[in-house]
């Protein structure tokens, strides 16, 4: 099987501390540096040579990343379908120079509750989410949630979904993955999972359901196909293997004349070699890390095969729903009772007008300024932000 999609970390940094992630906290990704957008450019160039369809443009915060613009422009370009998961706590700021490039935006919102929001990401970011999300529609975009259930939190997504069918866009729910320590969810969260997935605008993959229930991957008949159908590429321009999270190889990419080796490179026989190890070494026992699973149910054909085609086809009719409702104002989605939450009402329809008009985005150092600067507008924006880091 070709390799499909390219895991792109842009940057390790990240303005959320959240519980179930250490990137921005990992001793040995501090001191990374991001790579400069030619660079970027060059790899994606090859990536489009070893046939790879998806970029997902992940991190730390993506948006932290000074040249991101810049590299979806050119990833748009080259044809490939374009992913961008983000906290939604920087977004206002780029809204307008992201429109049109993303082909798959979502952001990271696991509660509506403040405190626990605050409790779970180590910021006061909630407001700025839902900000965001009412921006990217007046915008156009068709934003998503994507929504990590705990075993604290996944009591709790049915108000998410609540606030999802108000705002009229869709919720992926997941299951936290085994990761620098995280309680994992028991077989009644999944269950929960399950349940919540029959409601009007909610996406669940039931083959990682399924997968997460029969025990995650066993190293005597690997499912993972990490390597072999996810390219996996670091900030500072090296190539992990077999994937980010386990990795234990970093190959650096070589660039000559305008021209990125990382095609060649993939296919050498080394790498060729972990693809045919992939899933299969010890600390691939029980792995549940979602970020390979649903490249690697693509083939061979077998239950979670079918079970993630399913998957697909309920998030395509979802979207398809968000799209028809955005363009004719008909309400086809059967929604849970209760109150809108108040965020929802509070902010106005198109929030566009209010985007830098206050000291900050609640995230960001520029949050909670002295009266001076906020008197004389004096914006810190995501490229000031990371310099700053």
């Amino acid at each position: 099987m070709p390799p499909i999609l390219a895991n792109y970390y842009l940057t390790y940094k990240c303005n959320s501390r959240c519980t179930y992630c250490d990137i921005p906290v990992k001793p040995e990704n501090i001191a990374i540096k991001e790579s400069q957008p030619e660079t970027i450019i060059e790899n994606l160039a090859a990536l489009k040579r070893l046939g790879v369809k998806v970029l997902d443009f992940t991190g730390g915060e993506p948006l932290i990343y000074r040249y991101l613009p810049e590299v979806l422009q050119a990833a748009k370009s080259m044809g490939f379908f374009v992913s961008v998961a983000n906290t939604g706590t920087l977004y206002p700021r780029l809204a307008k120079e992201l429109v049109g490039l993303i082909d798959d935006l979502k952001f990271s919102l696991s509660t509506t509750d403040r405190g626990e929001y605050k409790a779970e990401r180590g910021i006061d970011g909630y407001d700025k989410v839902i900000e965001s999300l009412k921006l990217a529609r007046s915008l156009g975009e068709r934003p998503s949630i994507i929504a990590t259930a705990t075993p604290e939190s996944i009591w709790g997504m049915e108000p998410v979904i609540r606030l999802a069918q108000d705002l009229g866009v869709v919720v992926l729910l997941g299951p936290v993955f085994e990761f620098c320590g995280n309680e994992l969810l028991h077989r009644d969260g999944i269950r929960e999972l399950q349940r919540l997935s029959r409601f009007d605008n909610v996406c669940v993959n039931w083959a990682f359901l399924e997968f997460y229930l029969n025990g995650g991957n066993q190293v005597k008949s690997p499912r993972c196909r990490a390597v072999s159908s996810t390219i996996v590429i670091s900030p500072d321009d090296h190539l992990l293997l077999p994937c980010y999270h386990m990795h234990d190889e970093r190959l650096k990419i070589s660039h000559e004349n305008g021209r990125s080796n990382l095609d060649e490179l993939w296919l050498s026989a080394p790498v060729q070699q972990k693809r045919k190890e992939e899933g299969s070494w010890d600390f691939c026992q029980g792995c549940t890390i979602w970020c390979y699973f649903e490249t690697s149910f693509l083939w061979p054909p077998d239950q979670y095969f079918l079970l993630n085609m399913k998957s697909k086809l309920r998030w395509g009719k979802e979207k398809a729903k968000q799209y028809v409702e955005a363009r004719t104002g008909l309400n086809l989605t059967r929604k849970l009772p209760g109150s809108k939450d108040k965020s929802v009402v509070k902010l106005p329809a198109n929030p566009i007008r209010g985007v830098n008009q206050a000291g900050g985005c609640g995230t960001c150092p520029s949050a909670g300024g002295s009266a001076a600067t906020e008197s004389a507008g004096e914006l810190v924006t995501p490229v000031e932000f990371s310099r700053k880091m």
